[in-house]
């Protein structure tokens, strides 16, 4: 009984051009291949230099043991290039606002987001980056609300949050 038909064996071929490529173009650890799922010299080639590179026997094979190497730093490439995860900074329950007056450290990173997003939202008054919500942090806030159409109240609820870290990620993404 075979444990691999020719599908599945192109499959896993066009799986070691692409480990072998992505590889290549993090950080040229092997020759260029093509990704068309023929074990050509080309692939053995760069099969090969892999190898070289990590002290394996240069076979052009890809064994037990080449596959564990070459599958495992590639991961562990793809996880060092890979976006930081986004986090939620404000409690998740319903119902949670942050009043005017009040002191947070979440204030930091709002009064932040509105300082970058100010490109954008001109009417916006410069706020100081103190973690209280004091009366300049709460126009600003009231301005951004009217410009979405949301209650201008002055209150960061979920839905001003949001909004606020949709305009930020907007403005923050035509930066890079």
């Amino acid at each position: 009984m075979a444990l691999f038909n020719a599908l599945d064996e192109r499959n896993f071929i066009v799986q070691i051009q692409r480990i072998l490529r992505d590889l290549n173009f993090l950080n040229s650890q092997s020759g260029m291949v093509g990704i068309d799922g023929i074990y050509d010299e080309g692939t053995r080639e760069a099969v090969r230099q892999f190898q070289a590179r990590y002290g394996l026997n240069q076979t052009g094979i890809v064994d037990s043991e080449t596959w564990t190497l070459l599958h495992t730093i590639w991961e562990l490439r793809a996880e060092s290039a890979a976006l930081a995860r986004a986090v939620y900074i404000l409690p998740r329950f319903e119902g949670y606002e942050i009043l005017p007056f009040a002191k947070d450290n979440v204030l930091y990173i709002i009064q932040h987001m509105l300082e970058v997003i100010s490109t954008d939202y001109e009417e916006l008054e410069n706020v100081e980056l103190n973690g209280i919500y004091d009366a300049k942090t709460q126009n600003a806030i009231k301005v951004f609300q009217r410009k979405n159409l949301l209650d201008d109240n002055g209150i960061i609820d979920a839905t001003t949050f949001n909004r606020l870290a949709d305009a930020y990620e907007n403005v923050n993404s035509q930066n890079q």
